[in-house]
């Protein structure tokens, strides 16, 4: 028996890694991100591959690195169980079991605001939609921090707007990998020069973001424009976005 069990065990586990290596290919891997602009938080759970966790990755450490008054963090556990039988883990991980979400979620810093001499904004965003809902119900929160800015000869510093997402649209390129995101949001608070200049709080601003799906953000477009009468949202993502990522996802 002392030569049997250990036979045993190395069989088992020359067993177990193919599955093990196919479990992880199909991209079992379960997160929740949460985010928070100091009153409201939400919390959305994902079930994501390794390039998209990596994605949501550089977007929550471009929020850090050019804050606009949203904070999110991300954590994370492989999903699946033991139990069940022999290939259970397998259909638990390609299955998921947690709620899937269209999303748009993006950190970092563009030109969105007209400054002289030319500044820039730093942005944070997190939106979200249930794919079988209406558009209308989409999610979320977009910011805009400006540290520095002069509008008119008026200097300003610090301005900040904070929106809450009323629409979300999602759609993304199966071919080409690029992902489309069309936001309306309304705006819940303003300062500095977004107090002086507009958009009031009430209003709407229609938000588009495009993500190019390079890794890393290249080429990723950010636009926005004063809300008008589209069904959810009328801008053109028509700046790039010099630092930062943007991550657009759209459920299966």
């Amino acid at each position: 028996m002392r030569r049997v069990l250990p036979s045993l065990a190395v069989t088992l586990a020359l067993v177990m890694a193919p599955l093990q290596f196919a479990v992880l290919a199909l991209g079992g891997i379960q997160v929740t991100l949460t985010c928070s602009d100091g009153t409201d938080i939400m919390d959305t759970t994902l079930v994501v591959d390794a390039a998209a966790l990596t994605e949501l990755q550089s977007v929550v450490e471009a929020m850090t690195l050019y804050p606009a008054g949203l904070v999110c963090r991300i954590t994370q556990q492989l999903t699946g169980s033991l139990g069940g039988g022999f290939f259970a883990p397998l259909v638990a991980f390609a299955q998921g079991g947690n709620p899937t979400w269209n999303y748009a979620v993006g950190g970092g810093r563009a030109q969105l605001v007209d400054c002289f001499p030319p500044a820039e904004t730093n942005f944070a965003l997190s939106a979200r939609v249930d794919p079988t809902a209406a558009v209308t119900e989409g999610q979320g929160m977009f910011n805009m921090t400006v540290p520095q800015c002069t509008v008119n000869e008026t200097p300003f510093n610090g301005s900040h707007l904070g929106t809450k997402v009323k629409c979300l649209t999602v759609t993304v390129n199966t071919f080409t990998g690029v992902g489309r995101a069309n936001l309306i949001a309304e705006v819940t608070h303003a300062t500095g020069l977004f107090a002086a200049n507009g958009p009031a709080v009430g209003a709407t601003i229609d938000l588009q973001v495009i993500d190019s799906g390079v890794p890393g953000g290249a080429f990723d477009m950010i636009g926005m424009t004063a809300g008008g009468e589209s069904e959810c949202g009328g801008a053109r993502a028509d700046k790039a976005v010099d630092n930062g990522n943007i991550s657009v996802h759209e459920a299966p």
